[in-house]
């Protein structure tokens, strides 16, 4: 059975809506203030945990940054046509989806867009919503701390989830 979205990709206005929604930082820096895990460039992860004294010092540059997105973006495409195969969604909406999965866990990219399949865009709204909360971490990937609602996220997933509220009223 061929594959609603299989011919979809990022549009340019999805890409700028990611640089939006990740930030352009052309630095290493620790990303939320209660979660501290050392970030660079449109939102790539260095490692968890805070950065160091010489990664805080390091500068990136636009090349480097830029090939990190488009290969995450490659992979969070291939992540949603994965998922979403029974319902083509809008460019919007396909955008929308490729955010969210560029800045999810692999288990909530199936999760959020999956009701898409039926045409439920209220519940991949919903779903979308439901993933808010940061989680500190050690350079390890252990839990260090109880994990807090982020301002910063849900004005994200308000972002993100709109192609899909729209389109169910």
């Amino acid at each position: 059975m061929p594959n609603a979205n299989s011919d979809k990709s990022m549009s340019e206005a999805g890409y700028s809506a990611l640089r939006i929604n990740e930030g352009v930082v052309m630095r290493y820096y620790n990303d939320a203030p209660k979660n501290g895990n050392c970030t660079w460039g449109i939102g790539a992860l260095a490692h968890f945990g805070p950065c160091t004294a010489e990664e805080l010092a390091r500068t990136v540059v636009p090349e480097e940054a830029n090939t990190i997105m488009r290969n995450r973006v490659r992979e969070a495409e291939a992540a949603v046509k994965t998922v979403v195969t029974q319902y083509e969604l809008t460019q919007a909406q396909f955008d929308a989806a490729l955010s969210f999965a560029y800045n999810s866990s692999r288990q909530n990219t199936r999760d959020a867009p999956g009701p898409a399949n039926t045409g439920d865009m209220t519940a991949v709204a919903e779903k979308m919503m439901l993933n808010v909360m940061i989680t500190p971490r050690d350079r390890n990937d252990r839990k260090i701390g109880p994990a807090k609602k982020s301002r910063g996220l849900t004005s994200r997933r308000q972002r993100e989830s709109a192609p899909f509220r729209q389109t169910a009223q």
